[in-house]
């Protein structure tokens, strides 16, 4: 009689783990899928939505660029972001409610919504997904077409907001100097032109003709302005004003590449601050601070000077 109860016994704690087992591992399951795709190199296209208006995100020669509503180089970072906490971001499937009550009380109801959809590269859906955030730590989102909410353990709605400054590249021209064989200033008070031959620059105006000694921080400053030249503001359509009102540019840039492609700048005083109008991009006016002009408008003695030195 021991025996059968020991057997019995043996038996349940065998059924026991296996229960267990099985639990654990269907847990694990759910927690282990991805909101949008566990494949990265499957989302050739990412639409991005809210009351405000929509931008749509593309990969053009392989990289990712922002095709709606204009043509623009992407803010890599903010892609990788992106990818990292909510394309690829990992979630329970067991929903947290259900039902057309819950997704009043998760907010799936207000205008605070933020859909997503990713596309392939030929163009067709993949998921859309809309996210949501009552007020909590956490957003909750919901598939289209779906009345179960989930949890995700990111802020989206409100951080991953459609408005095209935020993805962007500020990036109007990024020149290195390697990449460039001259670059000629213009401004009310003086003209001059910086030439290369091979890592040494030469300065010329109408009175002074030298060398720029290795490590002069003016010249290394209008270096660092070309490498990543731009704004992260600008006027387009209707908000520009008419360039006959603005009067003379404060500055005009002229930059010969190593390619013999040309690139022209010009600066013209607006309101507190500056608009620069370049010829790769005609049709938006770049708002920029005086910094950026000022930087062009140096005398001659600041690029004679080296560095730990006084000008001469």
């Amino acid at each position: 009689m021991r025996r059968n109860k020991l057997v019995l016994i043996l038996i349940f704690l065998a059924l026991l783990a296996a229960a267990v087992y099985l639990l654990s591992t269907h847990k694990n399951k759910e927690t282990l899928k991805p909101i949008f795709t566990a494949d990265s190199t499957a989302v050739a296209g990412i639409e991005i939505k809210n009351k405000d208006g929509s931008v749509t995100l593309g990969k053009v020669n392989s990289r990712w660029s922002v095709t709606k509503p204009i043509s623009w180089s992407v803010q890599e970072d903010r892609m990788s972001l992106l990818f990292q906490q909510v394309i690829l971001e990992k979630y329970s499937t067991l929903p947290i409610a259900s039902g057309k009550q819950a997704l009043k009380d998760y907010g799936f109801e207000s205008d605070g919504v933020l859909r997503i959809k990713t596309f392939d590269a030929k163009g067709k859906l993949l998921r859309e997904a809309w996210f949501s955030n009552p007020g909590n730590p956490f957003d909750y989102f919901r598939f289209a077409g779906s009345d179960k909410v989930y949890q995700i353990r990111q802020k989206v709605a409100t951080v991953y907001t459609p408005g095209l400054d935020s993805w962007r590249s500020p990036f109007v021209l990024s020149l290195w100097w390697d990449q460039m064989l001259s670059i000629k200033v213009k401004h009310p008070k003086n003209s001059y032109e910086l030439t290369r031959n091979g890592d040494v620059w030469r300065y010329k105006d109408k009175n002074e003709d030298f060398d720029i000694p290795a490590g002069n921080l003016t010249m290394g400053k209008i270096l660092n302005s070309l490498s990543q030249l731009g704004s992260y503001s600008f006027l387009s359509g209707a908000d520009r004003p008419p360039v006959d009102s603005l009067g003379e540019p404060v500055l005009e840039v002229t930059i010969l590449q190593t390619d013999k492609q040309t690139r022209k700048i010009a600066f013209y005083a607006y309101k507190d601050k500056y608009l620069m109008i370049a010829d790769n991009h005609p049709e938006y006016d770049f708002e920029v601070l005086f910094d950026t002009v000022f930087r062009f408008t140096r005398h001659a003695p600041l690029f004679r000077a080296r560095e730990g030195y006084p000008p001469r």
